[in-house]
């Protein structure tokens, strides 16, 4: 096997990893954590099924690899709570050493693909990253709803300090309100949000 091969082959090793990563938010029975590759296989799904509903054109090709690349880093830096906000800040420099040192495994062309891809999710600038980011905030609301808050309730979120995570996304198209007009409503009516009930 030739050294490129190789190189590829010891990549999809080390994202194996990916499969045992876990965020912080459950899957819908709630029985464990959801993994950062299931997490962004659905962002996937989510993207094919909404390109078309919403209001603006994105290459899809493009959007699903940004929505397949974009947590790869955690398999070096771990996942951080969206709402801990000193260790979202802390984050980024973890990010960004694992990006390297995780990007530079593969062959050059590939290895500045994928930082590419990285490096354009996290500045949202093109379309196709505020879209992927869009979803990226919406999937981990939704996760929540249908796993009974159960995240929340762990770490007493309230419905105000999730506004910071829905309000780009909901800036962002018509439709991504509407959905998140429509979970905020299952949130509320089925009192998924952590620490004191609050009237709504």
């Amino acid at each position: 096997m030739n050294e490129r091969t190789g190189k590829i082959l010891d990549f999809l090793v080390t994202t194996d990893r990916a499969k045992t990563v876990l965020r912080k938010g459950y899957l819908r029975d709630g029985s464990r954590r959801e993994s950062i590759a299931e997490h962004m296989w659905h962002l996937a799904l989510w993207a094919m099924l909404l390109k078309d509903e919403i209001g603006f054109e994105t290459d899809l090709l493009r959007t699903l690899k940004l929505v397949l690349t974009h947590d790869l880093v955690e398999i070096y830096a771990g996942d951080t709570y969206a709402y801990d906000e000193a260790g979202v800040a802390a984050q980024r420099a973890k990010e960004e050493e694992a990006a390297t040192r995780l990007f530079s495994s593969l062959p050059d062309d590939l290895a500045e693909e994928f930082r590419g891809l990285w490096d354009e999710f996290e500045a949202e600038k093109t379309l196709e990253s505020r879209f992927a980011r869009s979803l990226d905030h919406m999937q981990g609301f939704f996760q929540n709803c249908i796993s009974g808050g159960k995240s929340w309730k762990e770490n007493g979120i309230v419905r105000e300090r999730t506004f910071l995570r829905t309000d780009p996304p909901r800036r962002a198209d018509p439709l991504f309100a509407e959905i998140l007009d429509h979970l905020y409503k299952v949130a509320d009516e089925e009192d998924l949000w952590g620490g004191e009930k609050e009237r709504h």
